[in-house]
């Protein structure tokens, strides 16, 4: 049976009410790939819980509704979505931002991966 949305808008929530560290990942997305060398060079990858969309086909209703949660959760539409503490907190954008300015390893600390 499809997940509807009431139910991926629940999961989601729960997702990100019991893990302090969420992205929503799909195996063949590059920017989560970045996202994620990102969390291993810095030996945090653990911390973080990934919610794999890849695993459902594009189009079907597993994906479009759980894909729609986290972004009504985001407010915002992409690839990857990283959320600390339930809040949504950053995309693979974010990530170059932050170490273009060298600011990457204290970002990090300040929410509390390192």
């Amino acid at each position: 049976m499809p997940v509807t949305l009431d139910i991926a808008r629940k999961e989601v929530a729960e997702l990100l009410k019991n893990n302090r560290f969420v992205q929503l990942n799909a195996s063949w997305c590059p920017d989560c790939v970045y996202t994620q060398s990102v969390f291993r060079k810095y030996d945090v990858i653990d911390k973080v819980k990934f919610f794999e969309i890849g695993k459902y086909s594009r189009g079907t209703p597993d994906f479009e509704n759980y894909y729609l949660a986290f972004q009504e959760a985001a407010n915002k539409k992409n690839l990857p979505l990283i959320f600390v503490d339930g809040k949504f907190v950053a995309t693979e954008h974010t990530f170059h931002d932050w170490e273009n300015s060298k600011t990457l390893e204290q970002q990090f600390k300040n929410l509390g991966l390192l």
